[in-house]
């Protein structure tokens, strides 16, 4: 039960359902092909070993199914605009959940600003490499500014825009993703051979060559840093995933969202399978892993060391795309869960306002401020060398956002427990009632619970990992203290609004246990 008892109002006045059925699940690609998977996988890469790399993809991308999983039952069953932040405040309190919401919310005022960057560093690359042109760290600002304006003119005008947008650049992704696993096979083989071969010997098969390359056992060859890094550099593997949820969160504007957000959501395994692993051991084929890095899309560059200086340039078109897509998505998900929050009474409800689009743009205007000011606070930064800690600011506002999103994960999957439980309680059988249910429950839900819960503490283990700690938990803890005080003082609000074809768990089920 809620911790603070709500006054439930409905309105005609909603969110368009703009966003079209192949929408959907190009959206939920879009989200989680950013930058931070041309970029940070060549990192991980090298610090996990060819075998490590690829367990610990796989575990997490199991993890994010059952979260996903778990999501698309409370989406269906339960719909609501609010989301899982909608759900947290049901099922875990308001306080839990504001503190929840308003860390997804940080998470991404702070990852939207280290895309924007990167957009316009690979602008500069591009231009780089195309033109022989050297531009200065004036035009990298200058590119930001441009990408930080586009975002916002897609996300204030009509949601349709954002699904054509964000499904286009989708597509551009998926086939260069494509292209680079069957270039990599091709190279594998032997059968795609250029003047340049710096790695993998003379042009011929390749076989185990490079995955097994070294000394020693082939244990020590697949894990050269030991199993234990897996589970200490799983936030990094994580964030990779980031804005899988991003579905669900359009899910108030989803043409037929009953039957369109969970195939989507379903769809995550398949999409895991073909985005991540796939690749990846492809790459692990053809690329050894100390060669890893984060200065260059790591798909470019194993393309680059076998002759193929093409594939930089393209790689390089891809990850500027991949950046401006996944802060283009990352930004709408932030504004429609502070939408969520307003519509709950965890945030100033004229930020549930809507404009003659019917999109939040109170909520809209009121997110740019901060991203605006982490962008240009991020850059000086980085320009003056006043960032001391351990790692590069983007690495660490990558850290940081795979931190408080998998906070929101843990909340969605505890969410959907105590959804199950409480059924049970009132009298259902939640085999019969259900019109979508989690696969193998509850054994999913708590495996990744108690898996996520683990790298977000194991993190402080790693090198910089207990700054990013530390502010990952001051995002979290300042939000529900301010609300805590607020509720105290009789400041929050005791109604919330919610649209005519949305219900709360009590109109839905309501109690018949006799209890």
């Amino acid at each position: 039960m809620s911790d603070n008892p709500r006054i439930v109002e409905k309105s005609e006045r909603m969110l368009t359902r703009g966003i079209q059925p192949w929408h959907v699940s190009l959206i939920a690609l879009g989200g989680i092909i950013g930058s931070c998977y041309f970029l940070e996988l060549g990192d991980t890469y090298a610090s996990l070993g060819p075998g490590a790399v690829l367990i610990t993809y796989a575990v997490a991308g199991l993890t994010i199914f059952g979260v996903m999983q778990s999501f698309a039952e409370l989406l269906v069953n339960i719909p609501r605009r609010g989301s899982f932040i909608s759900y947290t405040r049901e099922f875990l309190g308001d306080t839990a959940s504001a503190g929840i919401g308003w860390a997804f919310w940080a998470n991404w005022v702070c990852y939207i600003p280290s895309e924007a960057l990167a957009a316009a560093i690979f602008m500069n690359s591009l231009i780089s490499e195309i033109g022989g042109v050297e531009l200065g760290s004036a035009w990298t600002f200058l590119w930001g500014i441009v990408a930080l304006a586009l975002l916002t003119l897609i996300n204030v005008y009509h949601v349709k825009w954002f699904g054509h947008v964000e499904s286009i650049m989708a597509i551009i992704k998926i086939v260069a993703i494509v292209l680079f696993v069957i270039c990599g096979i091709c190279i594998w083989l032997g059968l795609m051979a250029s003047d340049v071969r710096e790695w993998g010997g003379d042009t011929g098969f390749i076989g185990t060559s490079i995955m097994l390359a070294g000394e020693g056992s082939i244990t020590s060859k697949l894990f050269p840093e030991g199993g234990f890094v897996m589970i200490t550099l799983m936030i990094w593997t994580l964030v990779n995933f980031q804005g899988s949820e991003i579905v669900g969160l359009s899910a108030a504007e989803t043409q037929n969202p009953e039957v369109n957000v969970p195939l989507a959501c379903k769809r995550v395994a398949y999409r895991i399978i073909l985005i991540y692993l796939v690749p990846i051991f492809v790459l692990t084929l053809i690329m050894p892993y100390f060669e890893g890095n984060i200065e260059k899309s790591v798909f470019a560059d194993a393309l680059y060391h076998y002759g193929f200086t093409w594939g930089s340039q393209l790689f390089t078109v891809v990850t500027l795309i991949a950046a401006f897509s996944c802060a283009n998505s990352g930004f709408y998900g932030t504004v429609r869960s502070l939408y969520g929050l307003s519509v709950e009474g965890m945030a100033p409800k004229f930020l549930s306002d809507l404009n003659r689009f019917n999109t939040p743009q109170n909520a809209t205007l009121f997110t740019l401020v901060p991203i605006w000011l982490v962008f240009i606070l991020g850059f000086g930064i980085d320009e003056l060398g006043w960032w001391g800690g351990e790692m590069p600011l983007y690495t660490a506002l990558v850290g940081i956002a795979g931190f408080t999103g998998t906070l929101c994960w843990v909340g969605i999957l505890l969410s959907q427990i105590k959804f199950r439980k409480r059924l049970v309680q009132r009298g259902y059988d939640p085999q019969t009632v259900l019109k979508a249910k989690a696969a193998w429950y509850p054994w999913l839900e708590y495996f990744a619970i108690i898996l996520q819960v683990a790298a977000m503490v194991l993190l402080i283990f790693e090198d910089g990992g207990l700054d990013i700690f530390v502010l990952s938990m001051i995002i979290i803890i300042v939000p529900i203290i301010i609300y805590t005080v607020q509720k105290r003082r009789g400041r929050i609000r005791t109604s919330i609004t919610i649209g005519m074809d949305e219900v709360t768990f009590d109109e839905k089920f309501p109690d018949k246990s006799g209890r």
